[in-house]
């Protein structure tokens, strides 16, 4: 990977090698497109899942997926084609490196999200008193907060292109935040997980409240693992190429496979919302079928 594409060389690819790959991305960006569109369609339309305010930061995350589908992955796709002609010249070109600076803005924009997720659960669990205190004005700052650090980490990639700045400095930002909100997550939900067997054992009348909160405590984790998982191949590889450059002469295959799994983590975030959250699925269902079970409700009076 060298310094300034944030991709390693490749060697040119036979045509239908190029197709296939294309093609699984516009898959890929095709589900990511839909599936968030219709997370964010759900929580327009259903107003009591935003009762439960740590949704806010779903609704933040399903709005930096949608990014992702609209303007990351259809950019990627068009350079991966072009690559395939030219060779791994292309990540070099201007344009491209400005679309890199979208694509950290919105990528770190998820992982922050993330982060913020893990610190108000435990939050919500080892102050539960303060945190019903906290009203909506200050998740919108803290989603603010979110938004202002991933613009900050995109004007460091700004800075590298205009030469304001060498590479080392940006990716050594880049690399540190992501680990610190790694290691946030990491403790904040053992912390949770603590805190809520300790808070609620054996009480009776907290016990309504506490599974809902473990089933929403598991859904968090399950899209906040499931993120370490598709994101971690990607900043591994970015590391290894940045400290080892015999390292950045690989197979094609693996770069591509590695960002295919990071950009696919953006679609599986509604299919986990929908097997999980009962409301979200009966508020999909009706935003399917409610249309035509009224029309067909309608005919039967009718007739």
């Amino acid at each position: 990977m060298n310094n300034s594409s944030g991709f390693p060389p490749m060697t040119l690819m036979p045509l239908p090698e190029v197709i296939a790959w294309c093609s699984a991305y516009v898959i890929v960006d095709a589900l990511i497109v839909i599936g968030n569109a219709l997370t964010l369609a759900v929580f327009y339309t259903n107003k009591r899942l935003l009762r439960m305010r740590a949704n806010y930061f779903l609704v933040n995350l399903a709005i930096a997926d949608l990014f992702v589908g609209i303007i990351a992955v259809p950019i990627f796709t068009y350079y991966l084609a072009a690559a395939s002609k030219r060779g791994h010249v292309v990540w070099n070109e201007y344009p491209y490196q400005i679309a890199k600076v979208l694509d950290i803005f919105i990528g770190c924009a998820s992982i922050f999200t993330l982060a913020i997720i893990a610190l108000e659960r435990a939050f919500s669990v080892c102050f539960p008193h303060v945190h019903r205190g906290i009203g909506k004005k200050s998740y919108m700052n803290m989603i603010a907060v979110v938004w202002v650090l991933s613009f900050l980490m995109a004007v460091l990639r700004t800075l590298f292109i205009a030469e304001e700045i060498g590479f080392n400095v940006f990716f050594y930002f880049l690399i540190v935040s992501f680990c610190i909100s790694i290691i946030l997550i990491c403790i904040s939900y053992p912390v949770i997980g603590i805190r809520m067997n300790y808070r609620f054992a054996n009480v009776e009348k907290h016990r309504k409240k506490n599974d809902h909160d473990r089933r929403l405590a598991l859904m968090l984790f399950i899209v906040t693992t499931i993120f370490i998982f598709t994101w971690l191949p990607f900043h591994i590889l970015n590391v290894v190429t940045f400290f080892c450059r015999s390292c950045r002469s690989m197979p094609n295959e693996l770069p591509y496979i590695i960002k295919l799994l990071h950009y696919g983590n953006s679609c599986v975030n509604p299919i986990i919302y929908s097997y999980l959250v009962p409301e979200f699925r009966r508020t999909v269902i009706k935003l399917f079928c409610g249309k035509n079970k009224r029309k067909a409700y309608a005919s039967t009076q009718l007739s």
